[in-house]
């Protein structure tokens, strides 16, 4: 945002905040992909497999889908689990 902090209304700071947050683990996705490239060998064979560990828990599948299609499919998981 191009207003000062102090100028803007809670729902301006809201959305900048989020905006912020969001470029930060779009930088942070992109040096864990330059550090360690993903291993497609080893996901295509879990996927291939058609079930996923049974001692999985919530946060863990938070984790996944957060790192594999983003924060906002993370948080619909999350909404969902708790309907």
């Amino acid at each position: 945002m191009n207003k000062p902090y102090n100028e803007m209304t809670p729902a301006e700071r809201l959305a900048d905040r989020i905006a912020k947050n969001r470029e930060i683990d779009r930088r942070v996705k992109e040096n864990q992909h330059a550090a360690n490239p993903p291993a497609k060998a080893s996901s295509a064979s879990a996927k291939a497999g058609g079930k996923q560990k049974s001692g999985g828990d919530a946060l863990t599948e938070f984790q996944r889908i957060k790192k594999e299609r983003g924060i906002d499919a993370a948080s619909d998981f999350v909404r969902g689990k708790a309907e």
